[in-house]
């Protein structure tokens, strides 16, 4: 609890000394806990007649008191460029995302993290949990959803600038059925309780990943709409190091008016997924094969992506095939083809390049098209 109000206290005091208030309570606190000097505190009150209230590194102690282990900020900003050659505006410019996010730890074995987004403002992930050990943590909040390997990966380390298809329509992204419900690309999260963790450890690595849930099913910032939660586990293998195989399961529902019928009604929504990947200094390559059920209809995905570094750490490129049915009794697919290249300029910040080419079937009822998107990725 006094790691907490120090914390609020810090938030505080760093707008009172942007707004040059003369709160000289909070001052004194912040001298005894050595974030501030005498003299500093004196000039942010004004008592100092020539010296700048931020000047004499206060601006950089400002921020370290608000990057400590109980409160640190970062986020992260997408800028794109898209070209289709079927689209009627087939070139478009896009500030795509902008997220800020706070993460701590208010104790050793209590953590937060929230996550925003500011193109279109709503919050993503406002999670707390308990880690007493690397074994068994609980989590609880609006977060990440446990299936697929791709879904756990974040924008600014995804090889290519969007999601793979199948997995954007079969993982409670902006093609899934979950969508109906509220009308958002619910990007593979939703609230509920996990319990994840790794197990039989060996000199090297952990063998065993776990994740186990309950979640409501409907979506993020979405209340609850029936009376079942949706239960979601995954479990991983690691039998070699960087080598990991293995599957999950998605068993739920989801509320939304099902073609034929006339008002919204509960439809089974269920996954069944294999998964793996490998990892080195400079080869990563992940495949993964999903079956679905929403409301009956049968559907299913399978991709394959291969990336390589060709400068270690600055410059890579990959290839990947998906493959999407929507329909297996109608057969509605299609197969989208991805070179891309992704360039680091400063850190995790990128240039990236994909050219995507996607072939329909008949049933899908469009017409084969080429794409081009470019993406800036600035992460802070």
């Amino acid at each position: 609890m006094k790691k907490l109000l120090f914390v609020l206290s810090l938030c505080v005091a760093c707008t009172l000394v942007y707004a040059q208030d003369s709160n000289s309570e909070l001052l004194k606190k912040l001298v005894e806990k050595n974030i501030l000097t005498q003299s500093e505190a004196d000039s942010i009150r004004g008592n100092a007649p020539t010296k700048s209230a931020l000047g004499n590194g206060t601006t950089e102690k400002i921020r370290q008191a608000f990057n400590t282990p109980y409160m640190r900020f970062g986020g992260y900003g997408l800028f794109m460029y898209r070209y289709s050659d079927v689209a009627n505006v087939k070139h478009d410019f896009e500030p795509r995302v902008i997220f800020l996010s706070m993460r701590g730890e208010l104790t050793k074995n209590l953590k937060y993290f929230i996550l925003a987004e500011f193109v279109n403002p709503m919050p993503y992930e406002f999670w707390g949990e308990w880690t007493p050990a690397k074994e068994f943590n609980i989590r609880l909040g609006q977060m990440k959803t446990p299936l697929s390997l791709e879904n756990q990966i974040s924008l600014t380390d995804i090889e290519g600038v969007f999601n793979t298809r199948s997995i954007s329509a079969l993982i409670g992204m902006g093609d899934d059925v979950q969508r109906q419900q509220n009308n958002k690309n619910n990007t593979g999260r939703d609230a509920g309780v996990m319990a994840y963790g790794n197990l039989l450890k060996t000199q090297t690595h952990d063998l065993l990943e776990y994740k186990i849930g309950l979640f409501q099913g409907t979506g993020i910032n979405t209340t609850e709409n029936n009376n079942s939660k949706d239960f979601a586990a995954n479990l991983m293998l690691q039998p070699i190091k960087n080598f990991r195989i293995g599957g999950g399961v998605y068993l739920g529902e989801a509320k939304y008016i099902k073609p034929g019928e006339t008002e919204k009604n509960d439809h089974v929504r269920n996954r069944w997924i294999a998964s793996s990947d490998y990892r080195s200094e400079r080869v990563y390559a992940r495949a993964e094969w999903i079956r679905g059920n929403d409301g009956g209809i049968s559907k299913e995905g399978l991709h394959g992506m291969g990336l390589y570094y060709l400068v270690p750490k600055k410059f890579n490129a990959f290839a990947k095939v998906d493959y999407l049915n929507q329909n297996r009794d109608t057969n509605k697919e299609v197969i989208d083809y991805t070179l891309g290249l992704n360039y680091y300029f400063y850190g995790a910040c990128r240039f990236q390049i994909n050219y995507t080419y996607s072939d329909y079937s008949k049933s899908w009822g469009e017409k084969n098209s080429n794409a081009v998107l470019g993406q800036m990725q600035i992460v802070f």
